[in-house]
Order: C-alpha cells, then sequence, then structure tokens
C-alpha cells in the first residue's frame, strides 16, 4: 500500500468537504474538526515472489491485488501462499481555523517500522503531513473559501454544511494535520 503526501487542499476537500466516515470527533467544532477513520480487514496471501519482491493477495470483497514490498521489510521469506494477514489502517485529521501571524508552510514525517529478521513478520507504517494555509475569500452564499497554500497557490473550495462559516474571517490560518498508519500482521 502506498503512504501518499497530500496536499492542503486534498486534507480540505476531505474534511470541509464531508466526504469519509469519521468514527470518532474530539475536538469542539468551534476549535476545529479531529476526524479519525479506522479500516480493519483481512486479505490472504495468494502468490510470493521474492525474486521480485512481489506479494499477491487476496483481499476480504474478493478483489485481487499485487503490490511491490519494501526491502526494509526483513522477513518476507517467512511469508507463504494461503498466510492471513490482518490489516488494520488509521486516518486521523485535524483541521484548525485561527489567527496567525506566520506565513503558510508545510512539513512532513514518515516512520517505518518492521519486524527483525526472524521474528514473526509485521510492519507498522506512520506518515504524518502538515500543512497551513491562509484564507483569501469566503463566499458564504455558495459555502465556498479560497485559500492561498505554501508558495502561493490559490484554491476554491467547498465547504461542508457542518461547517460555521460565521466563525472564518478573510485572513485567518487553516491549519491541517493528517497522520495515517499502517499495520499489517502476518497470521499464518
Amino acid at each position: 500500500m502506498d503512504m501518499k503526501s497530500i496536499t492542503l487542499t486534498g486534507i480540505l476537500l476531505f474534511v470541509l468537504g464531508g466526504c469519509g466516515t469519521a468514527y470518532a470527533q474530539s475536538i469542539a467544532p468551534d476549535q476545529g474538526i479531529d476526524e479519525v477513520e479506522v479500516i480493519k480487514t483481512t486479505a490472504t496471501v495468494e502468490n510470493l515472489d521474492l525474486e521480485k519482491r512481489k506479494v499477491t493477495l487476496l483481499l476480504e470483497d474478493g478483489k485481487r491485488k499485487t503490490y511491490k514490498v519494501d526491502k526494509s521489510v526483513k522477513n518476507l521469506d517467512q511469508v507463504k501462499a494461503g498466510d492471513l494477514l490482518n490489516i488494520s489502517y488509521t486516518e486521523e485529521l485535524v483541521v484548525m481555523v485561527g489567527k496567525s501571524n506566520e506565513a503558510p508552510g508545510a512539513a512532513s514525517m514518515s516512520t517505518v517500522s518492521v519486524a527483525p529478521k526472524g521474528s514473526k513478520p509485521g510492519a507498522v507504517m506512520v506518515d504524518t503531513v502538515a500543512e497551513s494555509g491562509t484564507i483569501l475569500k469566503i463566499d458564504a452564499e455558495k459555502r465556498k473559501v479560497t485559500i492561498e497554500e505554501p508558495g502561493g497557490k490559490k484554491k476554491t473550495i467547498k465547504v461542508s454544511q457542518k461547517v460555521d462559516l460565521g466563525q472564518l474571517r478573510t485572513g485567518d490560518t487553516v491549519n491541517a494535520v493528517l497522520t495515517e498508519s499502517l499495520v499489517v500482521d502476518v497470521v499464518k
């Protein structure tokens, strides 16, 4: 599974646009939005090519997918056709709106942890992206907000009915942090 960096616009479209299913919301609506989604699934290893480091999985929904396995995974040789994988994917998105004198910016961090050689195969990957932007224009009637991203790029996005546009002001800073984690455990 490819862990991707997501731009501020993409993050805002996800949260402000009301897409996705949230299983938890822990920040009060007047302070921002904190949405967490957890997806758990299983897959069965159908085929494994150790030389090319490719694994074909039969997913719970009946679809087959082939993935390239990173060289950091040390115990791929222990995985066999027929092995069952427990997969947990968590995505947490925090969006805060407020006043700030700081210029829009962006940062990201990724961490991968794999089981040591000889241990039961498994991996944990965490990817965090943080970006900020400035609100340039608010169109309450059309529920659209224009934001200037880092680097000066301007984007207009449609805002969900969940967001109280009366609390937004031109010049406010929008800060978004997206953390994705993927845990893969080979059950055998």
